[in-house]
């Protein structure tokens, strides 16, 4: 099944970080997401289901290469392909605007998404120690990914 992309704006903030609350340990503000979302170097697509935002991915894009910030999807919600779907959009939009790379930090932990990533191309180039601290009782590392589009 496929969802409809929707590009976020500055007032989906608030669902955002709600969303984002659910999603992770480390949540971000509607502040935050307001912010970003106001910056026009920032690309945020979302999905929502029956009037509610289940999924969003967040890119911010500077001198030709874009870092992937943040993926979030309902956890009632997961394992469904939006954040496949999601991806995928990305890539597509920004391969559009002349990216040339994207680039992207994830838990060590998080086999399902580094999974997810590499499907789509990204592979892992380097990590940062003990990066991810949040609702851990050991941090783990980041696993830095990145992609190379083809133009």
């Amino acid at each position: 099944m496929t969802h409809p992309v929707l590009v976020l704006r500055a007032e989906d903030a608030g669902r955002m970080s709600q969303l984002h609350m659910r999603s992770f340990d480390d949540p971000w503000s509607a502040v935050s997401f307001r912010g970003l979302l106001l910056d026009n170097s920032i690309l945020t697509l979302g999905i929502e289901l029956e009037g509610q935002l289940v999924a969003f991915a967040m890119a911010q894009t500077i001198a030709g290469e874009s870092d992937i910030l943040t993926v979030a999807t309902d956890p009632d919600q997961r394992r469904k392909g939006l954040a496949a779907t999601l991806i995928r959009a990305l890539i597509d939009r920004l391969g559009e605007r002349g990216v040339s790379r994207i680039t992207l930090d994830v838990a060590e932990d998080n086999a399902p998404a580094r999974a997810l990533y590499r499907s789509f191309g990204f592979a892992e180039d380097g990590r940062r120690p003990r990066y991810y601290t949040a609702g851990r009782d050991v941090p783990v590392d980041a696993i830095l990914m990145s992609c190379k589009m083809s133009l």
